[in-house]
């Protein structure tokens, strides 16, 4: 008898490390998301518009 090994090339298999799963990779984003940053002390509201993020309003905590 023979058996037949499916053989891959994927280095990630290869690593033991399985595939992520599909709500780790990035999503696309629509016109008028939202997304709030903090960074040093400052919360920073961005809004995407025309295939980039916009920074609208900056306060501080």
């Amino acid at each position: 008898m023979s058996t037949t090994t499916t053989r891959t090339s994927n280095p990630t298999n290869e690593a033991g490390v399985p595939p992520a799963p599909s709500e780790a990779h990035q999503r696309t984003y629509a016109e008028g998301d939202v997304r709030v940053v903090t960074v040093d002390g400052s919360r920073i509201q961005l809004e995407y518009h025309d295939g980039r993020w916009l920074n609208v309003m900056v306060t501080t905590l």
